[in-house]
């Protein structure tokens, strides 16, 4: 079984830690009774875990007008940290937000999906976060690889930013070519080519080198979703799998919603190599594809 989640974005699911945690498990607690028992491979859409660096902020930063000014309050409500930051790393003070917060928010982050995991057996792509690389100042947009033993085995770190990541944005830092690598499960070689990273032939040539025969797209698009935007998508999994071949199956979850004057916009896929085999209905909604055909 495969399930696509196209995630919404809710304020309220990032108020709390608690109110996080309840809105992943009550996704895959869906999904694991429509799917019934067996194997199961689960995918998340990019960014769903950034937005938890809001989670327990106290209300003056929940009301807020737009996610710039929420931003700058919440650098001035973790102040002494931020500055630490900035003295030891001298890196931007947005830089300086994530490493001061970085412990917790991959906590927050990753609990729910590792309870998820164990608790309906699955395995899961548990879209990405903008996480600290270990006790550097490297802050990358990463997707984790869930096992269904609750180990995180795999970190796959996004190549190929967009304008809102770099550094007049988020300010994360572009991972190596060389830090792309295919991912063994039960399913076969799971290749994570994150957003824009599926656009670029040398991402995905070098997963499928490496073996990769699912590619998996966890995407945010923070464009709207017009008829040229929704053509210039084919560029990245619909053309790897649909018209080049490169891999046998992809799966294209993306995050839709907004949190203040940000929002995303798109339709997460299923395809194999004769096209899509699901769709989402709407560019704006959430909803869950599910289908029980395509693996072993």
């Amino acid at each position: 079984m495969i399930a696509c989640v196209q995630m919404k974005l809710n304020p309220e699911d990032y108020r709390t830690e608690q109110s996080f945690a309840a809105k992943i498990l009550g996704i895959m607690e869906r999904i694991r009774g429509e799917a019934g028992e067996g194997p199961l491979l689960v995918a998340f859409p990019e960014h769903i875990g950034t937005f938890c660096i809001l989670a327990n902020a106290p209300d003056r930063i929940w009301s807020k007008r737009t996610f710039a000014e929420a931003g700058r309050a919440l650098l001035l409500h973790h102040g002494a940290a931020v500055l630490h930051q900035l003295v030891v790393h001298r890196v931007s003070p947005v830089r300086a937000l994530f490493l001061a917060r970085s412990q917790e928010v991959e906590r927050i982050y990753l609990s729910p999906f590792i309870q998820a995991a164990r608790q309906y057996e699955a395995w899961i792509v548990a879209g990405s976060a903008a996480l600290r690389w270990g006790q550097t100042s490297r802050v990358y947009n990463t997707a984790p690889v869930i096992t269904p033993t609750g180990q995180v085995i795999y970190r796959q770190h996004k190549v190929n930013l967009v304008e809102m990541e770099q550094k007049q944005g988020l300010d994360l830092e572009s991972a190596p070519l060389n830090y792309v690598s295919a991912v063994r499960s039960p399913f076969g070689a799971l290749g994570v080519a994150v957003c824009l990273d599926a656009f670029h032939g040398e991402v995905r040539g070098r997963l499928q080198g490496l073996g990769a025969k699912i590619l998996i797209q966890p995407s945010a698009n923070p464009r709207a979703w017009d008829n040229w935007q929704q053509e210039d998508w084919r560029r990245s999994a619909y053309a790897a799998v649909a018209e080049n071949k490169e891999f046998e199956l992809a799966i294209n979850p993306m995050l839709v919603g907004k949190l203040w004057d940000v929002e995303f916009a798109g339709q997460s896929s299923i395809i194999d190599q004769n096209g899509y085999v699901a769709q989402a209905q709407s560019s704006s909604e959430e909803e869950i594809l599910l289908r029980t055909d395509l693996l072993n």
